[in-house]
């Protein structure tokens, strides 16, 4: 595992996310840079956060994040977050998959900050399934060298993506659910 820099802006966003009583969970580019299983850079931080009510997130995070000098807007997948300086945190909602498992199978990077597994990292790809999110998925097949199958045909179930999975596996050449 590769590990992460903490731009100070991202210190002062969990710090924010910490005082609404939340963790975060990296998602996205950056998670699976970390993971060792993707080659291309991004330009943004996705994150995911527990904040379970939709209130909190749109009042008192936006406050909290406002009150340390971000800009905040809102979006529909949850708030986008920049800095003075430039840099773009996309915080997610929590996503269905956001369980017991996938907390358990996360790894903890820094404070309230987790890594989730490459199987439920795969899941949130096939959720959104953008151009870029099919060739990620691709890219971790092709550079991981172990995937729980177990698990993640479990997850894909769950979410109710196996037709989805099942079509890019068999395209790409690996194993389907």
């Amino acid at each position: 595992m590769r590990p992460l820099e903490i731009p100070k802006e991202l210190e002062d966003v969990l710090n924010a996310i910490e005082a609404v009583g939340a963790n975060a969970y990296l998602i996205g580019a950056r998670a699976l840079l970390m993971h060792g299983m993707l080659k291309r850079t991004t330009r943004d931080i996705d994150l995911m956060i527990t904040v379970e009510e939709l209130k909190t997130l749109r009042e008192t995070l936006t406050k909290e994040l406002r009150k340390r000098g971000f800009i905040v807007q809102w979006r529909s997948w949850g708030l986008l977050v920049r800095s003075k300086e430039g840099l773009e945190i996309d915080l997610n909602t929590p996503m269905l998959i956001l369980d017991d498992e996938f907390h358990r199978r996360s790894r903890r990077i820094y404070k309230n900050l987790y890594l989730p597994s490459v199987e439920d990292l795969i899941v949130t790809k096939l959720m959104s399934l953008e151009r870029k999110d099919y060739s990620d998925i691709k890219e971790i097949f092709k550079l991981s060298e172990k995937i729980d199958f177990e698990y993640l045909c479990m997850r894909v179930e769950q979410a109710n993506l196996k037709r989805e999975f099942n079509r890019i596996a068999k395209r790409i050449g690996v194993r389907t659910c």
